[in-house]
Order: structure tokens, then C-alpha cells, then sequence
């Protein structure tokens, strides 16, 4: 009886130590980008394995080249920091394509440096239910507010739903 108690305790303390090792290599895996490219402004965390296309008119990101499940874009809106309601039009503008828009109660804050307001909705296009985030970022000091969106289908939400809101969590001023 005591052997299985020091043989269970034993396998315990293994997988302990093993998660203890794993979680710096799993951190070690996700990739800071940061955006703009040429003066960056923000920087957030995505996995080492999606795919960035960085360049000076945006940013656009898949969880891999055959995955466009989810399809985060960040972009300068042509609102300025004074306007969060010219911000929250152009906002919608970009996702216009969609059908039977149902939008959330809209959400401010600050975190890390940047003025936060997340709009959340959920509409159809042709390849069905689509869940939306419109996250407008403003860094003091810039001119016009960031749009960072994400798209996603009901399959890429339920796969890539931790990397989002991982992704999301990690925005902060650069």
C-alpha cells in the first residue's frame, strides 16, 4: 500500500516538474508583432504558427496559410483620437459584407498604455455564423485610432478561442 502511495506521488511530482520545464517552451513558442511596421505603435502576442503578412498598409494574420477560420487585420483608421464614434462607423464599415449584424454593448477601458474600446457582434456571410471582434486601440500621442478585428467561424472560434483571447490580452503601447 505505502509502495503505490510513493509510486503515485512520485508520477506526481514528474508531471509536475515537466510543466514546471514545458510552460517558459510554450511561451517561448508565440511571437511578438508589432504594428505599425515602420514606427510601431502597439505589439501583441500571436502562435509561433500562424501566419503574419506585415506590411505598410496593414496587418493580416491566419493560424496557418490553409486556415483562414480566423483572420485577425489591424489597420489606422482615418478617425482621429477625438472621435470614438467616427472610430466605431469606420469600424463597422470594414465588416459591412455581413448579414444580420447583432452588436453587444460596446466596452472602454485602458490597458497597458493604449485607450481600449471593444465592440463584439456576430453575423453570416456565405460560409455562415461569423463572431466578430472590433477592438479600437488609441495610443497617446498618435493620430488616428487602430482597428484590430478578428473574424472568425463557429469552427475557428472553438479551435483558435484561447489564441484569440490570449492574442487580445496581450495588446499593449509599444
Amino acid at each position: 500500500m505505502l509502495s503505490s502511495s510513493l509510486n503515485t506521488m512520485k508520477t506526481s511530482l514528474l508531471l509536475c516538474l515537466a510543466t514546471l520545464i514545458a510552460a517558459p517552451l510554450a511561451l517561448a513558442a508565440d511571437k511578438a508583432v508589432d504594428y505599425p511596421k515602420a514606427t510601431p505603435l502597439v505589439t501583441f502576442v500571436l502562435p509561433d504558427t500562424w501566419v503574419v503578412d506585415l506590411d505598410d498598409e496593414g496587418l493580416m494574420a491566419t493560424p496557418t496559410k490553409d486556415d483562414d477560420s480566423v483572420i485577425v487585420e489591424l489597420s489606422e483608421l482615418e478617425a482621429g483620437l477625438d472621435s470614438l464614434e467616427a472610430a466605431l462607423k469606420e469600424a463597422k464599415e470594414t465588416v459591412s459584407e455581413f448579414k444580420n449584424m447583432k452588436y453587444d454593448e460596446i466596452e472602454k477601458g485602458q490597458k497597458d498604455g493604449l485607450g481600449i474600446a471593444i465592440l463584439n457582434a456576430e453575423g453570416e456571410d456565405d460560409n455562415g455564423k461569423a463572431f466578430i471582434n472590433l477592438v479600437l486601440l488609441a495610443k497617446p500621442g498618435a493620430k488616428n485610432w487602430i482597428l484590430l478585428s478578428c473574424i472568425s467561424s463557429k469552427e475557428g472560434s472553438e479551435k483558435q478561442g484561447a489564441a484569440i483571447g490570449a492574442m487580445i490580452g496581450s495588446i499593449k503601447a509599444k
